[in-house]
């Protein structure tokens, strides 16, 4: 196990890329990229991908899935402005506080209709592309959950899955769409006025 590449808790960084190069009674030893030694417990190492930039679609697709990882694989992507990521077929979301090119155009919408989830990049497309087609094949209503702390962007998330599902699949969608999405503002605007709402962050917009 000496050697062995891991990712190690950090109270400032909160996971760091080391080597363990010792092992205790109570835990490894680690020697970490910025060489630093950490005497850390058995629970408190995780084992890390071969290859330190490694990032995939599909959080699923790494070959050790943990907690270290998962936030690793999701870091890499933001990096190169992927702000989109899935665990099976859970979209994790990271807002990125400025516009991504093209990641909202129509071509772009368009080229989401009737594929499989997994086949392109993750989206918010797909989610709500798959949640349509799945209400048509099984006759069965549809969930779609968006729920993240306070400015995490739920809003933005719910007005594409809005506008996908209108632009998509809705016939004369335009004001209907509008309407929806003026409701769904009215709601939110309720919700931030309600005291603690904004520290909390526990609204959680439920299409």
């Amino acid at each position: 196990m000496e050697s062995q590449k891991v990712w190690v808790n950090d109270v400032n960084e909160g996971y760091l890329l080391g080597s363990i190069v010792d092992i205790g009674p109570n835990g490894p030893t680690v020697h970490t990229i910025n060489n630093k030694q950490i005497q850390s417990t058995y629970d408190g190492v995780f084992p890390a991908e071969d290859d330190d930039n490694k990032e995939v679609d599909d959080n699923c697709a790494l070959m050790f899935l943990n907690e270290a990882t998962l936030l690793n694989n999701i870091r890499l992507r933001y990096k190169k402005d992927k702000i989109y990521t899935y665990v099976a077929n859970i979209l994790i979301a990271v807002n990125p506080y400025f516009e991504v090119k093209n990641l909202y155009s129509s071509p772009t919408l368009k080229s989401y209709q009737g594929k499989s989830l997994g086949t392109m990049s993750p989206h918010v497309f797909a989610i709500a592309d798959k949640a349509f087609r799945d209400m048509r094949a099984t006759k069965q209503s549809q969930s779609i959950i968006v729920s993240g702390e306070s400015g995490a962007g739920k809003t933005e998330s719910t007005k594409y899955v809005l506008r996908y599902l209108c632009e998509s699949w809705g016939s004369q969608s335009g004001q209907i769409e509008q309407l929806i999405l003026d409701v769904g503002l009215l709601i939110d605007l309720i919700f931030d006025c309600r005291p603690g709402a904004r520290i909390t962050g526990s609204r959680t917009p439920i299409l």
